[in-house]
């Protein structure tokens, strides 16, 4: 359809013509000619059928040949049809073929035809004319030059005048005149800097009319004009600030060199720091870095963080809006920042630029976090004692008195058992006998082992609580406490756990407390083994020996559920617990991480959902004077 669509003008024109060949017969018979004609009841295939029989068809006959001996065209009308018809030799070379076609549809192509070469004759005009622009030395010149061209661009050139005005000057195309107008077309619009300095009249020296078209020609050749005269402007004045920029050229080039030589004195001294300092615009544009990794261009928040956007409570924001210095303390990929920034005035007193200072707190956040952690364990410690003190006493008694009920209903049974023999409907404590003797015993059991575990937690708390009144005097080799520890827990953990060693040779024995460091170890592992749900579960215990900090160091390593951020920050905290239902009571790793602390060293957990994790012990250990090491 789309073919159709485009050639449709071409099917118009052949559907309006009959074609004769040299014997007179139809060569060729379009649709639209046949359906013009039908409705006077006309049928041209018959009249040529027929010899041309009747009236119309001599006529025609006589027509047709004329076309062919004079070779031109002539009009033609069916006496019942008021439809205008035209014959016309074909015009190909050597052809008898003799043409009928409305007239109308030749109308129009021809119409079209006349349009097209002034359309043509248009676009040479504006080509010309952009050629002359384009080639001469200024616009004067193009404007003499462009008269004869635009009269060429008009339907009537051979009676058509043009002059041209810019700047109280005339140009007219040769032969031309401004007498004896009879019409006149004109633009005012040649400008310079937006004030008319020109205008173009096209004249006709007879009483002919002007296309809407050569009115939009003209005005088209108007705006060119106006566009050249702006450009020449902008190229003198242009010029003209080159020799003025030249000038001052050489005092911005000794400029230049002086602030570069300032510049790379202020970046030797920022870079000595080692806080990230840079200076930004109000756009977040780095201005100036102290570091290679940041540069001097990008944006603030894209070269710290790898975002796409302003970081929210941006401080940057605040000092813009109140002039003043303000900071935001921030956490990316597990590291803590302080970010400070400090307004950089202009002469008006208003915020020009910002520098803003980022500095890693990540140790002072550690050292805050694990100072917090002490003082909350000494404090929970006192309270714990006193809990625990008041929890022993009264179940000392549950736990006493419970083995003298459970005795004493032993010795009653028989007894009972008689006095059910004479009433067998006998009830104690409101219960059937039967049921009482069936579930007594139970029930004195379950009040027993509730006082056991109770007795199992204040046991947990107490450890909790106390001071350590052992004195760290055992000589500590790492990776035979890591050994022993695994020979101790390996029954209670499951078979779908392997446990892998790796061990460093030469790691320093240091002073500390076996008893209690092996009960860290315990714990870390079968958390481990608890964390893991899947088959071929591993967890791996690494040892090593850090000589450049004097460290020993001992990870923990499962592939088990991990642990989410929420877990992560609480995991040390006492009573905090992920197994309650399990009978957890959340002291095993406080209790680990005091017992650390007392060995002077640290314990860190890094855990990723669905990955696992690993917590990581380092003591530190001192030298002697011999070259060993020995706990502090």
């Amino acid at each position: 359809m789309s073919h159709i669509t485009k050639y449709k003008l071409a099917f118009d024109l052949f559907g309006s013509v009959i074609a004769f060949n040299k014997d007179n017969n139809i060569a060729f018979a379009g649709e639209n000619i046949i359906k013009a004609l039908s409705p006077s009841g006309i049928n041209i295939e018959n009249i040529v059928g027929n010899n041309f029989s009747g009236d119309d068809g001599k006529n025609l006959l006589i027509i047709i040949n004329k076309v062919r001996q004079y070779q031109r065209s002539y009009l033609f009308k069916f006496k019942k049809s008021n439809q205008e018809l035209i014959l016309f030799p074909s015009g190909i070379h050597n052809s008898d073929y003799v043409l009928l076609s409305l007239k109308n549809a030749v109308d129009h192509l021809s119409t079209l035809e006349t349009n097209l070469k002034e359309r043509v004759k248009e676009l040479e005009c504006l080509y010309s004319i952009s050629y002359l622009l384009h080639t001469c030395k200024d616009v004067t010149e193009a404007l003499e030059k462009s008269t004869e061209h635009i009269r060429r661009g008009f339907q009537y050139p051979e009676v058509t005048s043009v002059v041209v005005e810019y700047n109280g000057i005339k140009y007219i195309n040769a032969g031309g005149s401004e007498k004896k107008v009879k019409n006149v077309l004109s633009d005012l619009n040649i400008l310079k800097h937006s004030e008319s300095k020109g205008e173009i009249r096209v004249i006709y020296h007879k009483k002919l009319p002007f296309l809407k078209e050569e009115v939009k020609l003209l005005k088209e050749i108007s705006e060119k004009f106006t566009r050249a005269i702006e450009k020449e402007e902008r190229t003198k004045l242009l010029e003209k600030q080159k020799k003025i920029l030249l000038s001052k050229n050489k005092k911005l080039l000794e400029l230049t060199d002086e602030c570069r030589q300032s510049r790379e004195k202020l970046q030797t001294f920022i870079r000595a720091i080692n806080d990230k300092i840079h200076v930004i615009d109000k756009e977040f544009n780095i201005v100036i870095s102290n570091k290679e990794e940041i540069g001097n261009s990008g944006k603030c928040y894209n070269k710290l963080f790898d975002y796409n956007q302003p970081c929210k409570d941006c401080p940057a924001l605040i000092t813009i809006k109140n002039n003043k210095q303000a900071s935001l303390e921030k956490e990316f990929q597990n590291k803590f920042y302080l970010l400070q920034t400090y307004p950089v005035f202009n002469e008006d007193g208003s915020v020009d630029r910002i520098m803003e200072v980022c500095r890693d707190v990540s140790k002072e956040k550690k050292m805050e976090s694990q100072l917090l952690e002490s003082h909350k364990l000494a404090s929970l410690g006192k309270l714990v004692a006193g809990v625990a003190h008041e929890i022993n006493n009264p179940n000392t008694f549950i736990l006493g008195n419970t083995r003298i009920i459970k005795e004493a209903l032993t010795d009653v049974m028989p007894i009972l058992e008689e006095q059910y023999a004479k009433n067998s409907g006998l009830k104690i404590a409101r219960l059937d006998y039967n049921l009482f003797k069936e579930n007594i015993l139970t029930l004195i059991d379950d009040i027993y082992n509730g006082a056991v575990k109770i007795k199992k937690i204040v046991d947990e708390l107490r450890n909790f609580a106390r001071k350590d009144e052992e004195v760290l005097s055992d000589n500590v080799n790492i990776n035979y406490l890591v050994e022993n520890t695994i020979r101790l827990v390996k029954k209670q953990i499951k078979e779908n756990v392997k446990i892998n060693l790796e061990l460093k040779h030469e790691i320093p024995p240091f002073m500390g407390s076996i008893s209690k460091l092996e009960q860290v170890m315990i714990n870390l592992v079968l958390n481990a083994a608890q964390a893991i749900g899947r088959e071929n579960g591993e967890i791996n215990v690494n040892t090593e020996f850090d000589p450049y900090n004097s460290q020993v160091i001992i990870a923990v390593t499962d592939n088990g559920k991990g642990m989410d951020e929420v877990t992560k920050r609480n995991i040390f905290d006492p009573f905090f617990t992920t197994k309650r239902s399990e009978g957890g009571i959340g002291l095993g790793l406080s209790i680990s991480y005091r017992i650390i602390k007392e060995h002077k060293g640290d314990i860190e957990v890094d855990s990723k959902l669905d990955k696992g994790t690993t917590f990581t012990i380092t003591i530190p250990v001192n030298q002697n004077e011999n070259g060993s090491y020995s706990r502090n």
